[in-house]
């Protein structure tokens, strides 16, 4: 798992019963995909002080006020704060004032909501996918996960992902119980277009 991978309360919840016992499968069975908030608009200069971050596309979805967001370009990443409710629909973000802490570039750099335990929905899923195994492992609770996801996505985006279980948990998105997500320089997506060398793949032991 990446660093800034994080349980939810509620899956912390659905894998307690697995975890009394070995070889029990925490039963997470689908991975869900979403573009974040989506890509830098302008390019941000290390040491030079921003309050707003301009979006190539208009945010998809409303951001609360305080709500910590990951800015990434696949190598760097720094943590920022909404300076206010940001409306769907705008493509300018309100931040509280930062310092960059690296060079980003246009177009490639994401952004994406900071993932919180408290959540119960990936942020703009747009799309899931089945994981191709899962098992048990040698330790109480323990489970063993692999999977990936084709190359559907446009290249060059940020991706959160959020991994699903439960017995509600579907191909649908809006399904099951989201276990644990991630919003980390690891699910950048920078495939070739129908070059299946260039997945996006996770190998998971949780």
């Amino acid at each position: 798992m990446a660093s800034l991978a994080t349980w939810t309360t509620v899956g912390l919840n659905l894998v307690a019963t697995a975890a009394q016992s070995t070889s029990a499968n925490a039963a997470i069975t689908y991975v869900g995909l979403s573009k974040g908030c989506g890509t830098l608009a302008n390019a941000l200069s290390i040491s030079v002080t921003y309050t707003s971050l301009t979006l190539d596309a208009p945010l998809p979805v409303n951001l609360s006020a305080g709500q910590s967001l990951v800015i990434t370009d696949g190598t760097n990443s720094q943590t920022v704060i909404c300076n206010g409710v940001q409306t769907a629909g705008t493509s300018t973000l309100n931040l509280v004032s930062f310092l960059a802490t690296a060079n980003y570039a246009a177009h490639t750099t994401g952004i994406a909501p900071l993932p919180l335990a408290t959540d119960i929905a990936l942020y703009n899923e747009s799309v899931r996918v089945p994981v191709l195994a899962a098992g048990a492992g040698a330790g109480a609770g323990e489970s063993l996960i692999s999977g990936y996801a084709d190359g559907t996505q446009a290249s060059g985006i940020y991706l959160m992902a959020g991994y699903f279980g439960g017995a509600n948990a579907t191909a649908s998105t809006g399904t099951g119980t989201l276990m644990i997500e991630d919003a980390s320089d690891e699910t950048y997506w920078n495939h070739t277009i129908n070059d299946d060398t260039n997945m996006y793949q996770a190998d998971a032991t949780i």
